[in-house]
């Protein structure tokens, strides 16, 4: 995954933080880029380890017409950004707009984090990353950390609410911590 962003960092000619990206889907996506899944996780730890997603364990893949649709690890759910529900589905391959390898802190080796991260380059968002990290997520809008409703508690010392109506980038059956 590093090496995909630093891949596509280089390419663009870095980022610009001025002032925030579109989150209503106007940004310039070219549909022929994919989002490297390949590792079923991401992330290492600043010398603490790493972490990644559990093969066998299954995560949320929403999609209107079947809304209770699982994967199971290592097959990750790919999701899209052409509607509002978010519709995904299970795939073994590259995701051309959002990939789920975690829907919680149980999908994650050595203790890890679940987290969503915003891909964004300078022509705004170019798709999401839900991946075990063993670092901290990130904050709310661009990075979630990821939850279950009755599941071990937030590390950020928020509650687990749904994401639907919190944070509508992500599909609707995900729970995010606030």
């Amino acid at each position: 995954m590093r090496s995909f962003l630093l891949a596509m960092l280089c390419a663009c000619g870095g980022h610009s933080s001025g002032g925030s990206p579109p989150h209503d889907g106007s940004a310039s996506i070219d549909s022929s880029a994919s989002i490297d899944s390949s590792g079923s996780g991401s992330g290492s730890g600043s010398g603490s380890g790493s972490s990644t997603s559990i093969d066998g364990q299954s995560v949320s893949c929403y999609s209107q017409g079947a809304p209770s649709t699982t994967c199971t690890l290592p097959s990750h759910c790919c999701f899209g950004n052409f509607t509002a529900q978010h519709d995904g589905s299970c795939s073994g391959a590259a995701c051309a707009w959002g990939t789920i390898d975690c829907d919680g802190p149980e999908d994650c080796t050595n203790g890890g984090h679940c987290c969503s991260t915003q891909l964004v380059d300078q022509n705004g968002i170019y798709g999401y990353r839900v991946a075990c990290q063993a670092t901290a997520c990130g904050t709310p809008p661009t990075g979630e950390e990821l939850c279950h409703p009755n599941g071990a508690a937030c590390a950020n010392g928020g509650s687990c609410v749904t994401a639907y109506g919190t944070n509508n980038d992500l599909p609707r059956t995900l729970y995010i911590c606030r």
